[in-house]
């Protein structure tokens, strides 16, 4: 029997056991409250998104968080995706990678689970970038049935283009993008404008990372934000620097494209943890509501609706 394989088998028997051992945890399958659309009649779709979940080998509390997290989120009644933006793990590392794998499966929070990779899922500098890299695309399709080929790819959602990025340079917290990355956004953007679609982008990483004087990136940050704005991209949703979920930079606009800085879902500085957002997209315009998931509540005061051009 070739490693391959053997290896396979053996993710997917731990797994099994995995799954079985979450199901005795105190945060699996808790009654949270249910919770639906503004407008449930007039709704396209919803989706909720979260970032930065950092599930860590040595840290137990980061295991119930994830599972509190992704059943409150499946509470919702309305939402048909959920969208992780990166930093999934700690270190990448394999046992890491199956736990969260592993629970959203056994979740299952929505119909459609869109993973992104950030810079702590590829190592965050200290690792076998191809191996991580490799193990990534293998576990999107092993567990979630999502076959993908690159580390960026986009779906169509209920008529909705969900973009999703990822840095081309695992050592840096930084994002980087190559000519290639490039040219396959301006062309899903080019395919969206012909089919009249709204688009939602999703990065780890925030707008104003793209390169600095000591990261070099082939694509300029001015580049970029050009093309998202050209293409009148809806919305640009990111992680990686842990904000409040409050912080009066989260919700702003860069390059005239509305933006959302996603705190840290399992550790907040003033929150406790379980924060995300939940989008809602009607005809001609799309509501963010921010939510505690663990808790189970809407965050008072971050209510914002937004046009579709």
């Amino acid at each position: 029997m070739e490693l391959g394989t053997v290896v396979l088998f053996l993710k997917q028997v731990f797994s099994t056991l995995l799954s079985l051992l979450m199901m005795m945890s105190p945060a699996f399958g808790s009654n949270a409250e249910s919770y639906s659309a503004k407008n449930s009649e007039e709704l396209i779709t919803s989706f909720a998104v979260v970032s930065d979940i950092h599930v860590e080998t040595n840290n137990p509390e980061s295991y119930d968080n994830l599972y509190a997290v992704l059943e409150g989120i499946k509470a919702g009644e309305d939402i048909t995706t959920t969208v992780y933006t990166g930093d999934n793990t700690m270190n990448g590392q394999i046992l890491e990678s199956v736990f969260f794998y592993s629970a959203v499966k056994a979740i299952m929070p929505a119909e459609n689970n869109f993973v992104l990779a950030g810079n702590h899922d590829f190592g965050n500098g200290d690792g076998d970038y191809e191996r991580l890299r490799a193990n990534y695309l293998a576990n999107n399709a092993l567990y979630l049935g999502n076959v993908i080929e690159k580390e960026y790819y986009y779906r169509v959602v209920d008529g909705c283009y969900m973009i999703m990025l990822c840095s081309e340079d695992p050592g840096t917290s930084y994002f980087t993008m190559g000519s290639e990355q490039f040219q396959w956004l301006k062309g899903v953007l080019e395919e969206a404008k012909q089919a009249d679609a709204p688009v939602f982008v999703f990065n780890h990483f925030p707008l104003r990372y793209l390169g600095t004087q000591a990261v070099k990136s082939e694509i300029t940050v001015d580049e970029f934000g050009k093309l998202l704005s050209d293409y009148d991209v809806e919305l640009y949703v990111h992680g990686h620097i842990h904000n409040n979920v409050d912080g009066p930079d989260n919700f702003f606009k860069s390059y005239g494209v509305d933006c959302i800085n996603l705190g840290r879902v399992t550790e907040c500085t003033e929150y406790e943890a379980g924060n995300g957002i939940v989008v809602e997209v009607y005809d001609g315009e799309f509501v963010v509501r921010a939510r505690d998931f663990i808790k189970g509540e809407w965050i008072e005061g971050l209510e914002y609706t937004y046009t579709i051009d």
